[in-house]
């Protein structure tokens, strides 16, 4: 592992410039300080051909588990539901245009820790991958992991046909709470860069009319949506809104909507989720476990809460993740009859860095995949995060954006070398 992966400390020079970069181009806020949820690390991630191919292989291992309904069925909470008629034909294929996937980097090498159907931020990654690539003018490195000899202009047409369709029709880019949503520094590189007319909208602003969706523009008008690309997340739509009956919701996914396409339905988050880790059976995936079939064990003491994390089926960002389980948790879920929605994952023991600024660290890498009937895109990023040791000794990873908004830590570019 330790000449497959390092990290690499990017100049101040090189490094004010990328923050410049995101700030002018993308409207990046760098850090709580500029008023920012998230910051950029001042580390770049170096991975090798090798260790990339790894990955790659587990995702299209997920991706072949997931077509041929190798899953238990899911029943989706009221209103995530779909109609055939508006989803775009890849996904009327049991298929999925976006996804990304979560690897902890291990002593043991790559672990899994989570996957979801959507790509959080492919076009921030990319560009910055390309900037830092391009600064240190590394000729045995490459920025996107399926393929050396990958573009950027192919990687826009990738993405134009997933989110255009062959017309290339405006598309509407829906979150909530747009201004406070932490990468919302990706919506503005989408509009930026992808090519296609992109709209930001608000999902209090769309609303239902004749059997169609629009939504009200800042001059107070009316455009009808034909292209629908939700950000919104399961998780935060029913416990923050109260979807799909919250006064904030002028919609729903699973009515039938003329002219309309969902460039990726929310139904997919549901699909490719954490509910699929204790199903899946490959050396990258950790052993997991249905909560609801292993409580006797915790309770009895054959499994010990120290070396599981549970995890929330529709979790994302963090909800609900439970990092440190006890007896108490465990009795508050059996009270709340949510035993069900929960899995737990064997722990992760992370590779701990020690980089020249005094710190250690830990680093979980992100392959972004974008998919058409033709090809595939892979984009990789990581995320650079701390640990803490409780007072039992055992270990509490912290990766999530939140928990290292400070120097040294954040989000990271990642360059792949090749080894030939």
């Amino acid at each position: 592992m330790n000449n497959q992966i390092f990290l690499q400390r990017i100049s101040d020079k090189i490094y004010g410039e990328s923050v410049n970069f995101l700030s002018n181009e993308y409207h990046f806020l760098n850090g709580a300080d500029n008023g920012g949820r998230m910051r950029l690390a001042n580390y770049f991630v170096g991975i090798s051909q090798s260790l990339a191919d790894e990955f790659i292989d587990f995702i299209n291992y997920v991706v072949t588990q997931a077509q041929n309904n190798h899953f238990p069925e899911i029943t989706l909470p009221e209103g995530f539901g779909s109609q055939d008629k508006n989803l775009t034909d890849f996904e009327k294929m049991n298929k999925f245009s976006l996804g990304s996937f979560d690897m902890a980097v291990t002593e043991d090498g790559l672990q899994s820790i989570e996957f979801q159907a959507i790509a959080t931020y492919p076009f921030t990654a990319a560009k910055l991958n390309q900037f830092i690539e391009n600064k240190l003018n590394l000729s045995n490195a490459y920025i996107f992991a399926n393929n050396k000899e990958e573009t950027w202009a192919n990687f826009i047409r990738i993405y134009q046909r997933i989110m255009g369709g062959e017309d290339k029709k405006t598309i509407i880019l829906m979150d909530r709470n747009l201004q406070n949503q932490k990468t919302n520094f990706e919506f503005y590189a989408m509009q930026k860069e992808l090519g296609i007319t992109v709209e930001i909208v608000d999902v209090e602003d769309i609303f239902e009319k004749d059997e169609m969706l629009f939504y009200k523009t800042v001059n107070n008008k009316n455009k009808k949506i034909e292209r629908l690309y939700n950000r919104v997340l399961p998780s935060e739509a029913i416990y923050e809104d109260d979807y799909p009956i919250g006064l904030k919701w002028g919609f729903r996914y699973d009515k039938l909507y003329q002219d309309l396409t969902f460039i990726n339905h929310p139904r997919k988050l549901f699909e490719i989720s954490k509910r699929l880790l204790p199903y899946l059976h490959h050396p990258l995936n950790p052993p997991a476990l249905e909560l609801k079939n292993v409580v006797s064990e915790f309770l009895n003491g054959r499994l010990s809460y120290v070396d599981y994390v549970w995890k929330h089926k529709e979790g994302a960002a963090g909800f609900r993740l439970i990092l440190s389980p006890n007896e108490t948790i465990l009795k508050e879920l059996i009270d709340e009859n949510t035993l069900s929605d929960y899995v737990v994952q064997r722990r992760v023991n992370y590779k701990i860095f020690k980089t020249d600024d005094g710190l250690e660290k830990i680093v979980e890498l992100r392959f972004m995949t974008a998919y058409t009937e033709e090809t595939i895109n892979i984009i990789p990023m990581a995320r650079i995060g701390h640990y803490l040791k409780q007072e039992d000794g055992s270990m509490v990873y912290k990766i999530h954006f939140g928990d290292n908004n400070r120097l040294g830590y954040g989000f990271a570019p990642v360059l792949i070398f090749s080894e030939v």
